[in-house]
């Protein structure tokens, strides 16, 4: 999914590593670039919002200010998926609550009776208030169709939820 999201909110980017600077290093030339982003998951790593969610993506966010510089990389990947970036964001008068099940996964499932009941209470709510209500495998779902659930969904009731890099 993040080369996914990568190519589709940035088409013209550039991923280097570790040999690809090797190799520059080797040529003992110099190399400007107009814009680079270096990304350190092990310092990412010690930060509080890490450990919060654990999720690297989650870091940037506890930083001061604004966390609208997100927003265009976002509604890329939105557009891309093939829907308008406008949707989500709490545009939608009934609310989107998606529970992605990993319980055929094989790893960090919920134990079987509490993930009925879950399930039970979130069909509660659709029964009760009219919410629209997704239970999903996530890994059963295309990569669009999982950007376009992500971006419509304005609830997350479950960690760890799809694309927690996409605010809403």
């Amino acid at each position: 999914m993040n080369e996914w999201v990568v190519r589709s909110s940035l088409p013209s980017v550039a991923m280097e590593f570790i040999d690809d600077w090797r190799d520059r290093a080797e040529l003992g030339k110099p190399f400007v670039f107009h814009r680079v982003v270096v990304a350190d998951r092990s310092a990412a790593m010690i930060s509080s919002n890490f450990e919060r969610y654990q999720r690297t993506a989650s870091v940037p966010f506890a930083l001061p200010g604004s966390t609208n510089w997100w927003m265009p990389v976002r509604n890329n990947v939105v557009k891309f998926a093939g829907l308008d970036p406008d949707v989500g964001g709490g545009t939608t008068r009934t609310p989107v609550i998606t529970y992605i099940s990993r319980q055929n996964w094989g790893r960090r499932m919920l134990i079987p009776e509490h993930h009925e009941k879950l399930v039970n209470e979130l069909h509660k709510l659709r029964a009760t208030y009219g919410y629209e209500i997704n239970v999903v495998e996530a890994e059963k779902m295309s990569r669009e169709d999982q950007i376009r659930l992500a971006a419509r969904t304005t609830v997350r009731p479950f960690f760890p939820i799809l694309l927690n890099f996409l605010p809403y």
